[in-house]
């Protein structure tokens, strides 16, 4: 079905060549991890991730390549495909589809004094855990000096060291190539008779879903064993060095000094001596990836769930529930009181209208810069 599929879509099958030619070397690529998650877990020993970026491993591993083009459709930065995933998907315009909309915050206590904003992300993967839901989740966590770095996580303990924001980029699907590749300690342990059964949580930016997404569209591993997708909500992602050396130099700061960062207007730091810093957003535009200045999604709108700070309440975070399975998830969670609603002031349909409003309006924003 995939191959005939891809026949239709283009009559010449495009491939690694022609995404390094058309999207890797345009400085467009935004490092998912999409194309060398494919390509490992097949055992075809092609390419691999350096620094951010994927490439042909060698010479001689070039020539391995089957020039299936799958790594060409499933990249999100190119266009096959997306038609026919927006009639799918029910995606009628950029904001995408939405079931139900509010602010929301945890109950936990451990997650409030770890997370961000209202630690709503941390919080569906800590209820997914306990209520049996999931066998894992791919999360990002920092390094000491905060390079963020994607991992698959097997129990809720290792949660607490994924809370928070990254805006660094950490190429979320790189850990699915080694799905074949478990080790027997976590097999056992997580009693995994058949891996192909896996079920693993995803969370990952807008892009990062698109090419999960164009990988469940194609119905081809190791995107089959991700049971939700969770999106954050992302305006734009920075290069980590350059990122980091305007801080040095506008505030004198280095990473291992950064306790936590968020983005409120301005991009706020909280250093570990407790003291708060921040940056004009313009002063960071050296720092922003060339593929966020022509991305038109910042809800992530082929997502189960998106979750992001913007337009909610001080200690909230928004939650649009965009499939079925994402609706229930967040249903199931008010009412077993691991998060509670924002109650507005004024009447919910209106509060959800303007709230709709300004994600567009953002959304505008985006694609003008």
């Amino acid at each position: 079905m995939t191959e005939s599929l891809l026949k239709d879509e283009e009559e010449k099958i495009k491939t690694f060549k022609d995404l390094k030619t058309d999207i890797i070397d345009n400085d467009l690529c935004c490092s998912c991890g999409a194309c060398v998650s494919y390509c490992e877990s097949q055992s075809f020993d092609v390419l691999k991730m350096e620094e951010n970026s994927p490439r042909f491993k060698s010479k001689a591993n070039q020539d391995n390549c089957t020039e299936c083009g799958v790594c060409y459709f499933i990249c999100p930065q190119t266009t096959p495909l997306i038609e026919l995933m927006n009639q799918k998907y029910s995606i009628k315009d950029k904001l995408g589809p939405i079931r139900d909309l509010l602010a929301g915050k945890t109950t936990r206590e451990k997650i409030k004094e770890i997370g961000q904003d209202g630690g709503i992300v941390t919080t569906i993967l800590l209820y997914l855990f306990e209520t049996h839901q999931i066998d894992a989740a791919v999360v990002s966590e920092y390094d000491k000096k905060l390079q963020p770095r994607p991992k698959l996580i097997y129990n809720k303990e290792d949660l607490k060291k994924s809370a928070g924001t990254r805006y660094s980029v950490s190429s979320q699907l790189f850990p699915l190539k080694d799905l074949y590749n478990i080790p027997s300690q976590i097999i056992d342990e997580k009693r995994i008779y058949n891996i192909d059964q896996l079920r693993i949580a995803f969370v990952g930016t807008p892009c990062q879903i698109r090419a999960l997404r164009k990988m469940k569209f194609l119905s081809i591993k190791p995107a089959h064993v991700v049971k939700y997708s969770i999106s954050l909500f992302c305006f734009e992602n920075f290069y980590y060095d350059k990122l980091y050396d305007i801080l040095k130099e506008e505030k004198g700061i280095s990473p291992s000094e950064i306790k936590k960062a968020t983005i409120k207007g301005r991009f706020i730091i909280e250093t570990r001596s407790n003291e708060t810093l921040d940056v004009e957003l313009k002063t960071l535009d050296n720092a922003v990836r060339p593929n966020c200045k022509i991305c038109d999604d910042f809800t992530g709108r082929f997502s189960d769930i998106s979750v992001g700070s913007s337009g909610a309440p001080k200690g909230y975070s928004i939650i649009i529930s965009r499939t079925q399975i994402g609706e229930e998830l967040i249903k199931k969670m008010l009412s077993q009181n691991y998060i509670i609603a924002y109650i507005p002031s004024e009447e919910g349909l209106e509060w959800k209208e303007k709230k709709k409003k300004l994600f567009k309006k953002m959304i505008s924003s985006k694609e003008k810069k």
